[in-house]
């Protein structure tokens, strides 16, 4: 009998892979330069002369033969704004990553009991937050829609980075399915303890370092874009702007 987590799991799968289909196309950040020149003759058309136009290598013009008046007219348009976060953001982006946290918590039940300090901490701030979250069998599948695509339908009232942050959080959420549903499938399965230990334990320091790393630059004030595959894949699911 396939569990409720395992259905929420393939759910929040299908989710985000048609979320990031959806936004599949990869717009890279540009910046285009627009230069306009108008040319104002001072001379009238009766007093003419034949004059020559030429083009040089750093796109600049020059009239022969013609007294000339040029005005410059420069456009510049940026994709987005710079890596930095600023006041409130700072704490704002470190928020979605509650969702991966809670989700991959029983991935540390091995590390919590050798490391007796960890598992006070857990027990105190981690796991009553736990015991609420799973009190509420879709609210899992709540908050991953509310940070997938909330975040841009409200794209206009929050900044770019702190949307960056959650839709990464969420990749890091769909990171932990996998393991999620190979650990379900095995619960009536006599694994031995070490292998059980250490797959449980190498899933548990990937998303925590994951969120700490985040956490930490983005309270420092610089994205936390140096997560491999999963943050190229939360600019494209952030878009450009």
């Amino acid at each position: 009998m396939i569990s409720g987590k395992i259905i929420q799991s393939i759910a929040i799968a299908s989710l985000a892979l048609s979320s990031l289909l959806a936004f599949s196309t990869k717009v890279n950040a540009f910046q285009i330069h627009t230069n306009t020149r108008t040319f104002k003759q001072s001379l009238s058309s009766k007093h003419a002369k034949p004059f020559n136009i030429h083009a040089t290598s750093e796109r600049s013009i020059y009239f022969k033969n013609r007294p000339f008046v040029i005005d410059t007219y420069n456009t510049q348009l940026r994709a987005w704004s710079s890596d930095e976060l600023q006041g409130p953001d700072r704490i704002k982006a470190c928020v979605p990553y509650m969702l991966p946290l809670l989700d991959g918590d029983f991935f540390g039940k091995y590390i919590y009991q050798r490391i007796p300090p960890l598992g006070t901490i857990d027990e105190l701030f981690i796991a009553p937050l736990v015991s609420t979250f799973q009190s509420y069998p879709f609210l899992p599948l709540l908050l991953f829609v509310i940070l997938s695509l909330g975040t841009r339908l409200n794209a206009a009232n929050m900044s770019r980075n702190v949307r960056f942050n959650a839709q990464q959080a969420v990749l890091i959420d769909v990171a932990l399915i996998l393991p999620t549903i190979i650990q379900e499938g095995l619960v009536e399965v006599d694994v031995p303890r070490g292998w059980a230990e250490c797959g449980c334990n190498f899933v548990w320091y990937f998303y925590m370092s994951a969120i700490i790393y985040s956490v930490t630059m983005n309270l420092r004030g610089r994205k936390p874009s140096g997560l491999p595959f999963l943050s190229n894949a939360a600019e494209t699911m952030t878009g450009p702007f």
